[in-house]
């Protein structure tokens, strides 16, 4: 078995009147794009990529290409968690990239990651982000399907991430984690279960970075400012909930700084 491929490109930019709109698409197999949805203001918009197989198995290629044009903000999300399915030989790969021009901001916002017990999945995704764009992307990692006790069960995951603003790399991060045969200690999540990474570009980094550190509470997480304008914020916890309560916190203050308005919601779109 040697999976299928499939391959995302978009482009999001401003029409002629000034509103959001898809300037290219094109998807193939393992992508399906719903239509934009016009989100709070005109210059915004709302994009879920699915998978409409249901989840990702051996040997599967996934390639995406999401491009923000000055002026449009696009918020690009996923209606359900992207599942990785068992493989017994091949490795399953994601390669996301995201650009991002001057004046244009970009939301990336999926559901959870799961990888399965006996999954193998690899995943690349690398941001380019002019001088005075604006990015917060996010990623949660889920450990496995816990109702069956498969925790922590999955035989190998990859997680590469680079990012660029303004041509200089700001962040470049690798893991390779095999838990089913190299068991994570203790130092490394304790009693929680679940991972979560979030990364801003964009805005006045110092005054953002205090405002995070309140919103962490009494939450595992950490706040770090990165060369340029960016931040990252890690957070452990035993469930996703409470992940993504600090990540919408820290999600409707990026968005306040940015554009003196409230995040548009996600669900009730």
């Amino acid at each position: 078995m040697t999976g299928m491929a499939g391959s995302l490109r978009l482009v999001v930019g401003l029409d002629g009147a000034g509103r959001c709109a898809l300037r290219e698409q094109y998807c193939s197999q393992l992508h399906r794009v719903l239509q934009l949805i016009p989100g709070d203001v005109p210059q915004e918009g709302v994009l879920y990529v699915l998978n409409p197989t249901g989840g990702v198995v051996q040997g599967d290629r996934l390639d995406a290409d999401i491009r923000v044009e000055a002026g449009a903000h696009a918020i690009v999300t996923t209606p359900s968690a992207t599942k990785i399915y068992r493989g017994d030989r091949f490795v399953a790969e994601s390669c996301t990239r995201l650009r991002v021009a001057a004046g244009a901001t970009l939301e990336f916002l999926p559901e959870p990651l799961i990888p399965y017990s006996g999954s193998r999945y690899a995943e690349h995704l690398r941001l380019d982000v002019e001088n005075g764009g604006r990015v917060l992307l996010w990623e949660i990692l889920a450990p496995g399907r816990a109702a069956r006790g498969e925790l922590f069960d999955y035989e190998f995951l990859g997680l590469r991430l680079e990012a660029r603003e303004g041509g200089a790399v700001v962040l470049r991060e690798r893991a390779d984690l095999r838990p089913s045969r190299e068991p994570f200690p203790s130092l490394s999540l304790g009693g929680a279960t679940h991972y979560g990474v979030l990364l801003a570009i964009g805005g006045d980094v110092q005054q953002l970075t205090d405002g995070i550190r309140e919103d962490c509470g009494p939450l595992r997480a950490g706040v770090s400012t990165l060369r340029g304008t960016g931040l990252l914020v890690k957070a452990v916890a035993g469930g996703a909930s409470e992940i993504f309560g600090l990540f919408h916190r820290v999600r409707q203050r990026a968005l306040s700084h940015w554009t003196g308005r409230p995040a548009t919601p996600l669900r009730s779109i």
